[in-house]
């Protein structure tokens, strides 16, 4: 499928000559993510509103509107765009989340991939932080509680074990 594929580098000086792509990127790799992101970016810009309506993240896409209609339209419009470049959004992974900070109804609208009713969920997980379509932070602030007292849990285990070498950086912002 891939024999004989050949690529070039493109810089400010010009093109560099064709060599040919010997072997890929292994899955897993530190680099497969920003790679994926890179290219995702390239493909994606001209569509790309403004931090915080749309936001990219390895292979997560976050849109934001302020109706059900709006987020139909970003939907659309990613939809066609990826499907073009030949990528798909999954119709199971994609999600959505309301979060009433507005007297804007608009209840009769469901929220659609192609044909497909997403489905709505209350919270979800972000980057490290829980999201609450309420308001509300309690789920963040008792999933944080929770994953700093796994901390000394995981050192005190580290500390038996003289096998395993841990590296703390410590930030402290002034």
């Amino acid at each position: 499928m891939y024999d004989d594929d050949k690529t070039r580098v493109r810089t400010v000086g010009g093109d560099s000559d064709h060599f040919p792509v010997v072997i890929g990127l292994h899955q897993g790799s530190a680099l497969s993510p920003f790679l994926f992101a890179l290219a995702m970016d390239v493909l994606s810009r001209h569509i790309q509103g403004e931090v915080p309506w749309c936001m990219l993240f390895t292979d997560d896409i976050v849109l934001i509107d302020e109706t059900r209609i709006g987020v139909n339209a970003r939907l659309e419009l990613w939809r066609q765009t990826l499907e073009s470049k030949g990528f798909k959004l999954s119709r199971t992974k994609t999600e959505y989340l309301e979060c009433k900070f507005s007297e804007t109804h608009d209840a009769y609208v469901e929220v659609k991939l192609d044909a497909q009713v997403i489905s709505k969920r209350v919270s979800f997980k972000y980057l490290g932080s829980i999201i609450q379509g309420n308001k509300e932070i309690d789920e963040d602030v008792t999933h944080r509680i929770g994953a700093g007292q796994e901390l000394p849990r995981a050192e005190d285990k580290s500390s038996r074990d003289e096998d395993i070498e841990m590296d703390v950086w410590v930030y402290q912002a002034r």
